[in-house]
């Protein structure tokens, strides 16, 4: 019976996940862009400046493997999409895959109707509480007993928190001086092998796209000028590789790529090193969206 109640009260928290599930349903008529990533792409883009209906499944430790799940179980449920988003981050093609117990499958299920485990499903694999107690422990502290912060829990119709700007440049007052002795974390570690297999996966999800009739567009999120500096150079020419491939292997691909726009975005539009705040990012969907009308959708 406790279980239940940890249950049923984890379910009423007002979640990303029930957002945008909630909007798959309601507007899978309309849909004509979706976006798939990590936090970086779930942060940067606030689809509330977006010109024609979205839907950002992003989230933070999602990785491909998720991404082309979520993809080619929903595209058949928007007869209107016309284009989707996939993230390329610096480090992208060198992190392993989440396996297939990766406790947001959970989530995925319960919300998106997404299997994500690859194997048949039961009751239990739909319970979001106990696919990660300790998390959704302290979310349940946080909203029914300390008092809430507002800004944690405020969500805009689509699922985009646009009050939550904490982060760790907030907290050095966005001074430069101090965040450039901020320690951070960053991928330098080389995985030559990890690389081979995650461009292998990342083209096949570029064919299944292509071949279902959308347009593809390959995004990098701006990353503060300290991250970009302490990025393995290896990793980066590796990935900068594969978008040039990609770009000249695929007519219908297009590649949106502020990773290193240092002249638009400044230091008050950043959380931290890696990820932008919600300033920083209505002025990354803001060009998206300009992108999307010149680049893509003229075409």
């Amino acid at each position: 019976m406790v279980l239940v109640g940890f249950e049923y009260t984890t379910r009423n928290l007002p979640t990303t996940y029930a957002k945008i599930g909630a909007l798959s349903e309601n507007k899978k008529d309309k849909i004509e862009i979706m976006f798939l990533g990590s936090s970086q792409i779930q942060g940067g883009i606030n689809i509330k400046y977006i010109d024609i209906p979205a839907i950002n499944f992003a989230s933070g430790s999602q990785h491909h493997r998720e991404d082309f799940a979520i993809f080619k179980q929903t595209k058949d449920r928007y007869p209107e999409l016309k284009y989707v988003v996939f993230e390329l981050s610096y480090a992208h093609l060198e992190i392993p895959h989440n396996d297939k117990t990766f406790w947001k499958n959970a989530v995925y299920l319960k919300y998106y109707g997404v299997n994500a485990y690859e194997r048949n499903t039961y009751f239990k694999d739909k319970l979001i509480y106990i696919s990660n107690p300790d998390l959704f422990s302290r979310q349940l502290y946080n909203f029914y007993i300390s008092k809430p912060v507002k800004n944690q829990f405020t969500l805009n119709e689509y699922g985009f928190n646009e009050l939550n700007d904490t982060g760790s440049f907030k907290v050095l007052n966005y001074d430069t001086s101090k965040i450039k002795k901020n320690n951070f974390s960053i991928r330098t570690k080389e995985l030559p092998e990890t690389f081979k297999y995650n461009t292998f996966f990342f083209e096949n999800m570029i064919e299944e796209a292509t071949s279902s009739g959308l347009k593809v567009i390959i995004a990098t999120i701006p990353t503060y000028t300290t991250y970009n500096n302490a990025r393995n150079p290896n990793i980066l020419r590796r990935r900068d590789s594969v978008l040039n491939k990609v770009k000249q292997t695929y007519k219908n691909v297009s590649i949106f790529n502020l990773e290193d726009d240092t002249i638009n975005f400044k230091v008050t539009d950043f959380k931290n090193e890696n990820h932008l705040n919600p300033k920083g990012a209505e002025k990354l969907t803001k060009m998206f969206n300009i992108f999307l009308k010149q680049e893509v959708l003229d075409d």
